[in-house]
């Protein structure tokens, strides 16, 4: 569970860089501009690409520390076994819904290689962003079933990784 949750918090660091990077991106877009009337060349298209990889690769940190939006509409009514069972259907929607997007964008991705489907200004391949896409659902799905199969064991589901625990570990295995 450790090693998993380290991977997912890998995943959502790396997010958070390309994160950044786009947004300084925008940042010297903007500047370029206004200031000196030259925008920068395929902007627009670096940022829309970029934010397929940084969404994607948030999938599982998102899900593990619960920070999506949810919305209950069977209360919990404090007996464990309803709890259960919902919380293991909850993941096995989760399970279909990231299969499916997983399958299709992998799909999608050979399509994108045969018609040569790229971005308009600088005419970045769309391939390339498929497979990140497919592979991140595809471990989404991963981290569903491991969730699903500790709900009915009956194991425990909390976020087992800190900051520090991850810094030391990457220090140990130096």
């Amino acid at each position: 569970m450790r090693k998993l949750d380290i991977l997912c918090a890998a995943l959502a660091v790396l997010s958070g860089v390309i994160l950044l990077g786009l947004i300084g991106l925008t940042f010297v877009d903007v500047i370029l501009r206004y200031v000196f009337s030259a925008p920068f060349l395929g902007a627009k298209d670096l940022l829309e690409m970029g934010m397929v990889v940084v969404i994607s690769l948030a999938f599982p940190f998102t899900w593990r520390i619960g920070g999506h939006i949810v919305v209950d509409l069977i209360p919990d009514y404090g007996i464990a076994i309803l709890t259960t069972l919902r919380d293991v259907v909850v993941r096995l929607i989760g399970i279909e819904i990231f299969r499916h997007l997983a399958w299709n964008a992998w799909v999608r991705a050979g399509d994108a290689a045969v018609f040569n489907e790229a971005t308009n200004m600088i005419e970045v391949p769309f391939q390339p962003f498929f497979w990140i896409l497919s592979i991140a659902a595809w471990f989404q799905v991963f981290v569903l079933v491991f969730e699903a199969v500790r709900l009915v064991f009956g194991m425990p589901l909390g976020f087992t990784t800190t900051w520090a625990d991850a810094h030391d570990e990457s220090a140990a295995a130096l």
